[in-house]
């Protein structure tokens, strides 16, 4: 069967050395900000650029603990796979976000539901250049 080009659910979800469970969303985001120039009698920006990008990532789990035992500033990489929906070979997305740093933590419990915690990443370049989120098919 080939890949259906659609993912469903998280597997293999770790940050630095700690394996995470229990995931139940995971966002990447490249963070592109853009500059917009007007002048003269521009109604309207005559040019948007790129200037610079701040990838983040959020990790959703229902294993509340492990996410509020990293503490703030820790550095890592984080590996996750977006698996296809049907399981096809080739469909898999397996992401790395090399030097992420954790941002923060929050829990969220409501009454009579399960509880979950959110944790935020941001990421950098050593070099300044080199994205450090990437992507491959498996």
């Amino acid at each position: 069967m080939s890949a259906t080009a659609l993912q469903l659910n998280w597997t293999s979800v770790q940050f630095a050395t700690t394996s995470l469970t229990r995931v139940t969303a995971v966002t990447f985001s490249q963070g592109g900000e853009l500059i917009e120039f007007a002048g003269d009698n521009n109604r309207y920006p005559v040019v948007i650029a790129n200037n610079i990008n701040r990838p983040r990532c959020t990790i959703t789990s229902g294993d509340v603990a492990t996410l509020m035992a990293i503490a703030p500033g820790t550095s890592g990489t984080i590996l996750a796979t977006q698996n296809d929906a049907m399981g096809s070979v080739g469909g898999a997305i397996n992401w790395t976000m090399t030097n992420a740093v954790h941002a923060s933590t929050e829990d969220s419990g409501h009454w009579g539901r399960f509880a979950t915690a959110t944790a935020t990443f941001r990421a950098y370049a050593s070099d300044g250049a080199t994205n450090p989120v990437s992507f491959t098919r498996s």
